[in-house]
């Protein structure tokens, strides 16, 4: 068998793998789409601003291996945080911007590993946040072990001064996930 037999063979094998592969994510998207977002940017005070912090990924709470593909967090890339006293901005670099309600931030957490990335133990820092009935934790890497403290810090704050609901997912509560186990 010849180089240009084989080249042709592999072509054609990996034409219906690309194909299902876009299918399942175009499916994805459209999925997620329906996913409620806050519509109005938070206008409070600046509680923290980390200009640039790599976005990892959104996932289910509890599945670090699951990604959700929300607009304006479906793909990983480099970010601003903006957390103010009334909510958070994250705007990944070529995406929309996305506001969390305060009254939705549950607080923050640190993990290892997150789809698509993994990093020494409480290496990534998670915001904890819900929409509508969903649970979601969106991983952060950031550039130095100050942002990631300023991060957790910010996002706790504005997460204990919001309403007295009942909260499923605290940072300061035991929070075992996939990776843990």
């Amino acid at each position: 068998m010849n180089a240009t037999t084989l080249a042709t063979i592999m072509g054609i094998c990996a034409i219906p793998i690309l194909a299902a592969m876009w299918f399942a994510w175009r499916a994805r998207l459209r999925r997620d789409r329906e996913v409620p977002l806050a519509q109005h940017a938070p206008a409070g005070r600046i509680v923290a601003e980390i200009p640039r912090i790599s976005y990892i990924s959104t996932t289910p709470a509890g599945s670090p291996f699951e990604r959700i593909a929300l607009p304006g967090l479906a793909y990983r890339g480099q970010a601003a945080v903006t957390i103010r006293t009334d909510g958070v901005t994250v705007a990944v670099n070529g995406e929309q911007p996305v506001h969390v309600a305060a009254e939705d931030v549950a607080g923050a957490a640190t993990s290892r590993a997150r789809v698509g990335k993994a990093v020494e133990r409480d290496g990534l820092a998670l915001l904890l946040w819900r929409s509508g009935d969903r649970e979601l934790e969106s991983g952060f890497r950031a550039l130095t072990s100050a942002d990631q403290h300023t991060f957790i810090t910010a996002i706790d704050e504005i997460a204990a001064h919001t309403s007295d609901t009942p909260r499923p997912l605290q940072a300061d509560e035991p929070h075992t996930t996939q990776e843990d186990a």
